[in-house]
């Protein structure tokens, strides 16, 4: 078996290219959020399901989330450092709890784009999700494992998650953060521009 630097001219992928991995979060989330998306159509369509091929969809939406509320923070306070606002803690590598990042994310959005009342509602949302999320699974690791550090269940025992429900409501939450994300993007090169264009200036 080969699979890794085997290259077969297709169906290959690259990862780990960009100058700085810190703001390919949004790119990760994607990938989570299709397939999160592939697996809820093909488990939505069939009339009789196993239990443990809804594991993986809530998994893959919850990682996409959390993906896309880190995304947003490091292109937030990107943009907030050419804005010369307050920056926020940037120390998001190691933390898997969605309430506190989606306070963090709708914090800045709010602060970024306070007269935009599409960015209030969506920083409800953001918060409502991750409130119910923690629900389920606090740490990201409910439904990736059967048991935890302790060798307890994972989650509550019996624990029911429509999977209908997560689909639709998670589907047009991520998208909406997509386009934020996308926003985010263009805001910060524009405000890059300036700033490298009043530095080259200052520096005459």
């Amino acid at each position: 078996m080969a699979f890794y630097n085997e290259m077969n001219g297709q169906y290959n992928i690259v990862i780990s290219f960009t100058s700085s991995p810190r703001y390919d979060f949004g790119v990760f989330a994607k990938g989570y959020h299709r397939a999160a998306n592939l697996l809820s159509q093909k488990f939505l369509s069939k009339s009789g399901y196993a239990n443990y091929e809804g594991y993986p969809i809530v998994f893959l939406y919850r990682q996409a989330f959390e993906l896309n509320l880190k995304n947003i923070a490091y292109w937030s306070m990107r943009l907030c450092a050419f804005k010369n606002v307050d920056l926020m803690d940037a120390k998001l590598y190691h933390n898997h709890d969605l309430v506190q990042l989606a306070d963090l994310a709708a914090k800045l959005l709010l602060r970024l784009f306070a007269t935009d009342p599409d960015i209030g509602k969506l920083a409800n949302a953001i918060k409502t999700a991750a409130k119910e999320f923690h629900e389920i699974d606090s740490t990201s690791f409910s439904y990736r494992y059967p048991i935890d550090k302790n060798g307890n269940y994972s989650t509550r025992k019996h624990q029911v998650v429509s999977i209908l429900s997560i689909h639709k409501n998670m589907d047009k939450l991520l998208k909406d953060l997509e386009v934020v994300n996308f926003g985010l993007d263009i805001e910060t090169d524009q405000a890059q521009e300036v700033y490298e264009l009043l530095n080259d200036y200052s520096l005459n």
